[in-house]
C-alpha cells in the first residue's frame, strides 16, 4: 500500500464494496417494499452447513431477506476494518495488513445474493445468476487464500513480491471457482446455486483452514513468541465467520458470524500492533518489495 499501484487497488477495492453494498441495500428495499417480488423465495430448499439440506418450511419473511442483510452489514465491518487495517500499516508496516484485507475486502462479494435474489424471483437469466454464484465462490477463495498467506509470513515465508502473490491468488481463486460444477436445477435459500462437487469444495476449504490455523499457531513456536497465538486465535475466529455468514440463514448463527467477524477482526489488528515491532520491518527496506 505504500507504492502508487497498491494505493490504486486499496481505493479500487473500496469503491467496489461500496458499489455492492449499496446496490444490495436498494435489493433489499425493493423486497421489503414489495413483499409480492419475494414471494419466490419463500420456499426454497436450505443448506445450513455442507452436505446438510432442509426442506423449506413456512416462514412469514423469507430467510433470504436475512441472508441479504447480514451480507451488507459484514460488507460493512470488512470495508471499516479494512481503513483501520491501512491506518496501523502506514505506522507499522507489516506486510500480514495486506493479506489481511484481502479477506475483508472479499466480504463485500457476498451482497451479489441480492443479484442471484432478484434474478431467481424475476425468473431471469439462469447464466447470469450462476456467473454471481461462482463470483462469490471466488471471493471466498480469495479470502481464505489471504488468511492463508497471513500464516505463511507469520512463520517468516522469505518471497517477499507481495504483487505477484496476491495476482496469484486472483488466478488460483478465479480456475478454482470457474471449475466447480454446479447444479442449474436446484437454487438454495442461502442465494447461490447448489454445488455439484461440494466433497471437494468441502475438502479444499478444510485443508486451507487448517494451514491457516497451523500455520498462525506456529509462528509463536518459530518466533518464540507467544502473542502469536492471539493472531492464530484471530484468524480462527475470521474461518469461523466466514462459515457461519456464508451458510447461515436464521438470525441466530448470521448475528453469531458477525459476532465472530468483529472480534477476530479486533483481535488481528491488536495482535498485529503487538507483534509487527518484534519481527518484522517495513516492506520498502526488503530486497525486492512490493
Amino acid at each position: 500500500m505504500r507504492t502508487p499501484a497498491g494505493i490504486v487497488a486499496f481505493y479500487a477495492s473500496t469503491a467496489l464494496a461500496a458499489i455492492m453494498i449499496l446496490a444490495a441495500a436498494l435489493a433489499l428495499a425493493l423486497f421489503v417494499a414489495m413483499p409480492r417480488v419475494a414471494d419466490p423465495l419463500r420456499d426454497l430448499p436450505q443448506n445450513p452447513w455442507w452436505f446438510a439440506y432442509r426442506d423449506p418450511a413456512p416462514q412469514t419473511t423469507p430467510a433470504a431477506l436475512w441472508r441479504i442483510a447480514c451480507a451488507i452489514v459484514a460488507a460493512g465491518i470488512g470495508a471499516i476494518a479494512a481503513f483501520r487495517s491501512l491506518a496501523l500499516f502506514r505506522r507499522h508496516s507489516s506486510p500480514l495488513h495486506p493479506f489481511l484485507m484481502m479477506f475483508l475486502f472479499s466480504l463485500s462479494l457476498e451482497c451479489l445474493r441480492a443479484g442471484t435474489a432478484l434474478l431467481y424471483a424475476g425468473d431471469r437469466s439462469i447464466a447470469v445468476a450462476v456467473v454471481l454464484t461462482r463470483i462469490m465462490y471466488w471471493g471466498r477463495f480469495v479470502g481464505l487464500l489471504g488468511l492463508l498467506l497471513t500464516g505463511l509470513y507469520i512463520v517468516e515465508l522469505k518471497y517477499r513480491k507481495f504483487a505477484v502473490l496476491m495476482g496469484v491468488v486472483f488466478l488460483v481463486s478465479f480456475a478454482m471457482a470457474a471449475y466447480i460444477p454446479i447444479d442449474r436445477t436446484v437454487f438454495l435459500a442461502q442465494l447461490t446455486w447448489k454445488l455439484g462437487d461440494e466433497q471437494g469444495v468441502w475438502f479444499v476449504n478444510l485443508v486451507i483452514a487448517i494451514l491457516v490455523i497451523a500455520t498462525s499457531a506456529g509462528g509463536a513456536a518459530v518466533r518464540k513468541d507467544r502473542r502469536y497465538y492471539w493472531m492464530a486465535g484471530g484468524l480462527t475466529l475470521l474461518l469461523v465467520s466466514r462459515e457461519l455468514l456464508f451458510f447461515g440463514l436464521a438470525p441466530g448463527p448470521l448475528a453469531a458470524g458477525l459476532l465472530a467477524l468483529t472480534f477476530g477482526i479486533t483481535a488481528c489488528l491488536r495482535a498485529l500492533v503487538a507483534i509487527t515491532p518484534a519481527g518484522d520491518t517495513p516492506p520498502a527496506s526488503r530486497a525486492g518489495g512490493e
